[in-house]
């Protein structure tokens, strides 16, 4: 009698771990850019607090998205060194520190020590470049798409802190509501972190999803070349005044002063609010979409259509001085603010290369940062002259003219060599 051999199959994993790696990395996103970027709702709290003008609050958010381009090369330097876990745990640290010690500032240079420099290294370690690190050791088939999702909490996270901000600090002051989102991020974010952020799969998790390391053929290194070499070449500086002018447009204008320009024309804040959200739902609908069809479009192209959109929003903000034109210029303008991160990414991936995409991407981001900080500086001096955002307004619109031009100039199939 022959015996029977049984085989029993192994056991496969119904839930794979990636997945709650996306999801603290979409939170990373939201949380950080949910205090950086609504910016605006903190505007005139702070002039009554401080008893300072709009100027001098632009100067924090100069400072605050300064020291944020600067965390962000740091923090790429750092993931490579120490994982992105720890990198994400140091920024929430570093924002429950901002948030709650800024109950205790009495002086506007506090908030420029609090704010501007301490949270805004949090916000440059809760970057997309830290995240997205994580996300392509963990998947490798669907990486496009993960990242994605996870840009989205960008924009998810203005959307909702805008019009909360607006609504509790009416009722219980800017100070209270800082404490009980430094609470919040030092009682409950920071431990998800430490504890369930893991920076890449375990053994037993192989699978299709995570990452192989690449097969260098033979002659080949691993080591980059010097990044400073891509300094040498025009079209980097193409890159690097389009990420500017497109920084100063977008989180300079939009993200510190979209609100109070609101407010100067004495719109209500439940009125704003609700732009506000409007302007969120259309950012995640737009980045979205521009990222499903990057793959099969020109990326110059995509970035030329984006500004246009921009310009035509920025007139009829221009034009029409009534509840209606806000409405429609948040629909329009919302489209386009995280929706330029594939393109401009994608730019860069096919002119400098894999093995230099990381780091030009950080660079050329850089000069983004800083457009966004004068972005933010800039407008609040105008301000200061003219009790107004009209001259702002026609400012940006010259710059984004500008960069449309620039745009159409980059070759975006020559790959420079190193």
């Amino acid at each position: 009698m022959e015996k029977s051999t049984v085989v029993i199959p192994e056991p496969k994993a119904s839930f794979y771990y990636g997945y709650i790696i996306v999801a603290l990395s979409f939170l990373a996103l939201f949380a950080s850019m949910g205090i950086r970027a609504s910016f605006g709702t903190y505007t005139t709290p702070w002039e009554k607090t401080f008893s300072v003008d709009r100027l001098w609050i632009s100067t924090v958010s100069f400072t605050s998205l300064f020291v944020y381009g600067i965390s962000m090369m740091v923090a790429g330097r750092l993931v490579d060194r120490i994982g992105p876990r720890k990198v994400l745990s140091y920024s929430m640290v570093f924002l429950s520190i901002c948030l709650i010690g800024s109950y205790f500032a009495e002086h506007i240079w506090q908030m420029m020590i609090l704010y501007g420099v301490i949270g805004s290294i949090g916000f440059g370690f809760a970057s997309y470049i830290t995240v997205s690190v994580a996300i392509v050791r963990w998947f490798k088939k669907k990486k496009g798409l993960m990242i994605s999702i996870v840009v989205v909490g960008m924009a998810a996270g203005p959307m909702i802190y805008t019009p909360l901000n607006i609504f509790l600090i009416d009722k219980i002051g800017w100070k209270l509501l800082f404490v009980l989102y430094g609470g919040v991020y030092a009682l409950v974010f920071l431990p998800l972190y430490v504890l369930f952020y893991r920076d890449r799969p375990m053994a037993k998790e192989s699978g299709p999803y995570e990452q192989h390391a690449p097969v260098l053929k033979k002659g080949e290194t691993s080591i980059a070349p010097s990044i400073l070499s891509i300094f040498r070449h025009p079209i980097t500086w193409l890159l690097i005044t389009a990420n500017f002018i497109c920084g100063f447009t977008d989180i300079g204008l939009i993200h510190s002063h979209l609100v109070p320009l609101g407010e100067n024309r004495e719109y209500s804040r439940t009125l704003i609010a609700n732009a506000m959200i409007l302007y969120g739902v259309f950012n995640i609908l737009g980045t979205i979409v521009i990222g499903y069809i990057t793959d099969v479009f020109s990326n110059k192209i995509l970035l030329f259509i984006l500004f246009g959109i921009r310009l035509v929003a920025l007139f009829l903000l221009i034009f029409v001085d009534q509840p209606i034109g806000l409405f429609v210029f948040a629909l329009l303008y919302g489209l386009t603010d995280i929706a330029t991160i594939t393109p401009f990414t994608m730019l860069v991936s096919n002119i400098f290369g894999i093995n230099r995409m990381g780091s030009a991407v950080g660079l050329i981001g850089f000069f983004h940062q800083f457009g966004a900080a004068t972005g933010s500086l800039i407008p609040g001096y105008l301000f200061s002259l003219s009790s107004n955002y009209g001259s702002t307004l026609w400012l940006c619109v010259v710059l984004l003219i500008v960069n449309s031009f620039i745009i159409l100039m980059v070759n975006e199939k020559k790959e420079i060599e190193a």
